[in-house]
């Protein structure tokens, strides 16, 4: 059973909260739940809604058509009207199949104006033939208004006196993580013993900076907002330098600024996390919607040859686990870790059974230094031990080529000492990756479609649909270094590969080329700010496989 219910009205009214609201309680039931947000690049109005999917079993998409729907505003109906069977208005929308009288609801209960949409929550539970528990119970986010908004949405249920569609009941069912894929990067974070949060507020990775500023005091690290990210990038390559477990976040031009940093990071061979969280592009482009179009520019980003980890989860449970990984592989190769995400992504919420343990613990990893310790000493393995000031010894850590004590060095033997150091280390970081599950396969089929990130919930969505004997999915959750071997088996014997990527140009197609020499035969691209619904790839792929 799959059902999908849309709430849209005028920013302000509080349609992202009332959908999560929503979403939750059916995730008390047992349901699970994919929420999809939607709202302008404005700091005042505009039209706002949310499309959340709700099914029996496992899903990671939305579709465009709704079962049901919440208008909470004239201009929302209006817009929205032909995309759904049903809809529940206000009164002071002229149109829908039922109408509440918020207005005479919240005035009753002596609630504020905004809590009527609470009202419209409750005559929903009549429409699908609900009793109102799992709803009150998610009431309780809104903490000391819980009450009242209780006494609204009961309200609400009680007008309701249209038409009811029963909504299947989940048996057995146990409530779930409902989270979005910023919260679980925040959760990550934490779990992985991060100190310190460097970032400057840009949309759609600034959730994650809310999600950390709050939840600081708890967990005993700090979040650090700079004046941009040239300062932020520097500031967390000095906290990394003096010991610390540093992360910092970032969006389209943001990380392009960050670039002369991030360099650095190459040569000084500090541990660095960095999250990138993409949207549309070129310059400013569309902030609050999404794309996936800065993937080569994250591959390849910092001038000079470093080795770099460029992470790509596909949802809320992958970006968890992967960012434990960042931080584990940062703090022991001394790499730069990118964990990329979307808007897509990291405002969507998904429901998991459960957040199961990293693969991998993420360790300090310092070690005492000497008198005579050298911050970069050449090893069996390239990796040189890392120690942190205010012991004995001088550490150095510098932009400029260097010895084995960070001594600045300009004659041929050293710089080739140094230089085959790091790429050596290039080589035992990338054995390690290859140990982390960087690809993973879906279905056997001999049709394969081949994505990375945030589309992987449209196509798992899209490949319940399909025949799985002919149609298989190979995700990529790392890009580099590029799991070669892994992906090449996951390969062997396609009939057809396609690429399925929301940009213009399908990097991932190049990149394949790039690293296996293997050629995609058909490309799906989607690149007008929204992202991939399951029924989208459904259509696409039976078009490729007739």
């Amino acid at each position: 059973m799959e059902k999908v219910f849309l709430i849209a009205g005028d920013a302000g009214q509080g349609i992202a909260k009332s959908a999560e609201i929503l979403a939750k309680s059916f995730t008390k039931r047992g349901y699970y739940v994919f929420n999809y947000r939607d709202y302008p690049s404005l700091i005042r109005g505009g039209l706002n809604f949310n499309m959340l999917k709700v099914s029996t079993d496992p899903v990671g998409s939305h579709e465009w058509k709704a079962d049901y729907a919440v208008f909470l505003s004239q201009q929302a109906f209006d817009t929205h009207k032909d995309k759904t069977h049903f809809a529940i208005t206000t009164s002071e929308v002229i149109g829908g199949d039922f109408q509440i009288n918020t207005s005479e609801i919240v005035q009753k209960t002596g609630a504020p104006a905004i809590a009527g949409n609470t009202a419209t929550l409750g005559a929903l539970y009549k429409a699908i033939g609900h009793d109102t528990q799992p709803l009150m119970e998610a009431l309780a986010d809104f903490g000391k208004h819980a009450d009242i908004n209780r006494k609204v949405a009961w309200e609400g249920f009680q007008a309701y006196t249209g038409k009811t569609t029963p909504l299947p009941q989940k048996e057995g069912g146990k409530p779930g993580y409902f989270i979005s894929g910023s919260c679980a990067i925040a959760l990550g974070a934490i779990a992985a013993g991060m100190d310190l949060y460097f970032a400057y507020p840009m949309t759609p990775a600034t959730p994650v900076l809310h999600v950390l500023a709050e939840l600081e005091r708890e967990f005993d690290y700090r979040t650090v907002q700079l004046e941009n990210e040239i300062a932020v990038a520097n500031a967390a390559l000095g906290a990394s330098f003096a010991g610390s477990n540093v992360m910092i976040g970032t969006s389209g031009g943001g990380l392009a600024l960050m670039g002369e940093a991030l360099s650095l990071q190459g040569i000084s061979e500090l541990p660095l996390v960095a999250y990138l969280s993409m949207r549309t592009g070129p310059a400013t482009g569309v902030p609050t919607y999404t794309g996936q179009g800065d993937i080569k520019f994250a591959l390849n980003i910092g001038h000079g040859e470093f080795a770099r980890a460029v992470i790509v989860p596909g949802d809320a449970k992958e970006a968890h686990e992967r960012t434990v990984e960042a931080f584990y592989l940062t703090r022991k190769f001394r790499v730069l870790s990118l964990l990329i995400s979307d808007k897509h992504l990291s405002e969507s919420n998904y429901t998991h059974d459960s957040l199961p343990e990293p693969r991998v613990n993420s360790e300090r990893g310092l070690v005492k230094a000497t008198d005579s310790h050298m911050s970069y000493k050449i090893t069996e393995e390239g990796v040189s031990p890392m120690a942190a000031p205010g012991v004995n010894g001088t550490l150095r850590a510098t932009s400029y080529e260097h010895d084995e004590y960070g001594y600045t060095i300009e004659d041929e033997p050293t710089i080739l000492k140094m230089v085959n150091k790091r790429l050596k280390k290039a080589r035992t970081f990338e054995q390690a990756v290859n140990k982390l599950e960087p690809v993973s396969v879906y279905g056997k089929g001999k049709h394969v479609i081949l994505s990375w990130g945030s589309t992987k919930g449209a196509i798992l969505d899209a490949l319940a649909r399909l025949d799985q004997a002919s149609v298989k999915f190979v995700q990529l959750s790392y890009l580099a270094p590029f799991p070669k071997k892994q992906v090449e088996e996951a390969l062997k014997g396609a009939k057809t590969i396609t690429a399925v990527e929301n940009s213009v140009t399908c990097a991932l197609a190049g990149i394949l080329k790039e690293h296996t020499g293997l050629e995609v035969d058909h490309t799906i691209v989607k690149y007008d700010g929204r992202p991939f619904t399951g029924g989208e790839i459904v259509n696409k792929i039976r078009r490729v496989i007739a």
